[in-house]
């Protein structure tokens, strides 16, 4: 990450191609994360070209006390939740193809030791339930389970992200859990129970 300081040292003196190769070296990463949770090309594009106007524009109060990652994907998740807000969409987008590790990560919260997720569970119509279901639990809960299981962000990263403490972020998280459980729970034991039935057909 010292590379980025650099060049965002660089940038700040003038250097404009120091600029360009933050952009070129985030823009897809960026692009990916705003999609995952607006679900939307057109509209996923159009936030990060603000994300990097932003980055432009405030560069020289940087102050160094976080690495550029950490402060990048603040105005990036800060930028894609305000949007969502303005618009009145959710945090999860119906629109979004969840991969099958992102959506395996929202159901291993069903599991414990006797409970195994079958492959088969993997399709639109779960994803659809899923995301339906996290977008219904209050904002803050839906916001750490995005970051977290979806975007894979550290509990260190995500408290940075969110501005509280990690321990206040643990208990937020336990209880966003627990909360998609149980709205979870009948669904994915009225699919399973339908998935099985079908297969013994």
């Amino acid at each position: 990450m010292q590379e980025d300081i650099k060049l965002l040292e660089a940038f700040k003196q003038g250097d404009m191609q120091a600029f360009e190769t933050l952009v070129i070296k985030y823009k897809t990463p960026v692009f990916k994360a705003i999609y995952t949770i607006v679900g939307n090309v057109q509209e996923a594009d159009d936030i990060a070209q603000e994300v990097f106007i932003k980055v432009f524009n405030n560069a020289g109060s940087f102050k160094f006390q976080s690495s550029f990652y950490t402060w990048l994907y603040r105005i990036t998740y800060n930028e894609c939740f305000d949007y969502m807000k303005k618009h009145k969409k959710k945090f999860v987008s119906l629109e979004s193809e969840l991969n099958d590790e992102e959506l395996t990560s929202l159901l291993d919260i069903l599991k414990d030791d006797s409970v195994s997720i079958e492959n088969q569970l993997i399709s639109t119509e779960l994803q659809g339930l899923v995301i339906k279901e996290l977008n219904s639990l209050p904002e803050k809960y839906a916001k750490v389970l995005t970051l977290i299981e979806l975007q894979q962000l550290s509990y260190k990263e995500t408290a940075e992200l969110m501005n509280i403490s990690v321990n206040k972020l643990k208990v937020w998280m336990f209880r966003a859990r627990t909360k998609l459980k149980n709205k979870l729970e009948p669904l994915y034991n009225k699919y399973y129970h339908s998935e099985v039935t079908a297969n013994e057909m």
